[in-house]
């Protein structure tokens, strides 16, 4: 059962329900909804959660041990590249999306992979409508499409920055002003900025985003 903690916080107004996105950045083109990818039931999720916050008492000190796992534990990498076989056939992802259960066994992962993996932690301490991953623009030099988690607890707005273990773990995300949200997800719903457009590497496309993962035989029905 996920925690709960009162008075959350709604996120921004102009976030509005959308459609779940079918993403195919998986193994042999194999359609999967982006609601798929955060997975707080997952036992291997539940099991990590209870190793990272076993004797804390503390919400707030459970979600930045939940944090600090993920931010130092799971490698960053910019890309995660990969080949399976299976019965004679293979498959090649230069940009493969890992679910938390095998980014816990890989040990690494790029900013939405981590992301998918603390989102999930972080799901077993919060309810839904407190825990989105968030797609979006970082503005940092070179402006490029990122992941992070924004939370939403009975003091404030956090953003949570999943790939540097020296940031703070809580980000007001009113002070977060290199940050540009555009969807906004969790295991039970998709939401997005209207009007805002997902930069490289997630190109334009459906809802402006995520052109190298979609794939449409998987809501068509057919090979495109």
């Amino acid at each position: 059962m996920h925690g709960h903690q009162g008075g959350s916080v709604s996120i921004s107004s102009a976030a509005v329900p959308v459609d779940d996105q079918p993403i195919a950045a998986t193994w042999f083109d194999e359609g999967r909804w982006l609601t798929d990818f955060i997975t707080p039931d997952a036992l291997e999720v539940q099991n990590l959660h209870r190793h990272i916050t076993g004797g804390i008492s503390h919400t707030k000190d459970r979600i930045t041990a939940l944090w600090q796992w993920v931010a130092s534990n799971i490698r960053y990498v910019k890309f995660v590249r990969g080949k399976t076989w299976i019965a004679g056939k293979v498959s090649v992802q230069n940009d493969l999306w890992l679910d938390p259960t095998t980014t816990i066994q890989v040990g690494s992962g790029n900013c939405a992979v981590k992301s998918f993996l603390l989102a999930s932690l972080l799901r077993n301490e919060l309810p839904p409508d407190q825990v989105y991953c968030v797609l979006g623009n970082l503005y940092n030099g070179r402006p490029g499409g990122h992941a992070w988690i924004k939370l939403s607890l009975e003091d404030g707005e956090y953003y949570m920055e999943s790939t540097m273990p020296t940031a703070p773990a809580m980000i007001p995300s009113g002070t977060a002003r290199r940050y540009e949200a555009v969807h906004y997800f969790n295991d039970e719903q998709v939401l997005a900025i209207e009007g805002r457009t997902q930069m490289v590497p997630f190109t334009a496309c459906y809802s402006d985003w995520l052109a190298n993962y979609l794939h449409w035989a998987y809501i068509e029905g057919g090979r495109r």
